[in-house]
């Protein structure tokens, strides 16, 4: 009886041990250094037994969404390199992590092109599709006339990407062709890209695209320097331009 009180005197405190380590805080990342993904560098990770999980950078902090246990912070890419500081909290304990996202290459000066294509658009006769000369650090959208919406990564007064999204209904009517083609156009003309060698090959990309399901992305397209990525949907596509 006495070895009984003994052996449950020693199992208790152990249970309560292995209980803890069980509930412990904890934090990782799958990379120390991330690169550009479109506009974007994507920082994965895994957080547990938290109370509060934010990241700061550029002297800004937000709060991180988790789904089972797993997270992804978008962080648009900039011409400089990043610190990106990950933070759990859990009573008085704390985690941190510092990863890096690595700067990437600009397209062009944004006003230069602001001004450019405002100009365009005033000589198309379309004055109420202008862009505003200046812009802060981030990503915005740009609603057309024709109402597709572009996407613009601005950082430090650089042009870092576009990008913007067609759907395959749109491709198999005249206007949406014509009005696809006129974008795609402009933008790389002002990018300093074939706007006609680019056109071409994206039109053998994309034909037939919404047949084959099982295809998420399409080869890269290059002219002059300039990339042009696309990523497949059930019933649409994103393009993404950019020089990284």
């Amino acid at each position: 009886m006495r070895k009984l009180k003994y052996l449950f005197l020693l199992v208790i405190p152990l249970f309560f041990l292995l209980l803890t380590g069980c509930s412990e805080l904890s934090l990782s990342t799958t990379k120390k250094s991330y690169s550009a993904d479109g506009l974007v560098a994507i920082v994965k990770g895994r957080a547990a037994n938290y109370q509060k999980l934010t990241y700061t950078v550029n002297g800004t902090t937000k709060k991180v969404a988790v789904d089972g246990g797993h997270f992804a912070i978008s962080i648009p890419v900039s011409n400089n390199n990043q610190n990106v500081r990950i933070k759990a909290v859990n009573g008085k304990n704390t985690e941190t992590k510092l990863v890096k996202v690595k700067k990437a290459k600009a397209l062009t000066d944004y006003l230069t092109f602001a001004q450019t294509y405002n100009y365009t658009m005033l000589s198309m006769g379309q004055s109420n599709d202008q862009l505003q000369l200046i812009s802060k650090n981030g990503i915005t959208t740009h609603k057309k006339n024709d109402g597709t919406k572009w996407c613009f990564n601005v950082q430090n007064n650089q042009l870092m990407g576009v990008a913007t999204k067609f759907s395959y209904k749109d491709l198999k009517s005249k206007s949406g062709q014509k009005n696809m083609a006129t974008d795609l156009m402009i933008v790389s003309k002002l990018l300093g890209a074939d706007g006609e060698k680019v056109l071409k090959e994206f039109g053998k990309q994309t034909k037939n695209a919404d047949k084959n399901s099982t295809k998420t992305s399409m080869s890269q397209i290059t002219s002059n320097g300039v990339n042009y990525n696309i990523n497949l949907t059930t019933n649409e596509f994103y393009l993404y331009i950019t020089k990284y």
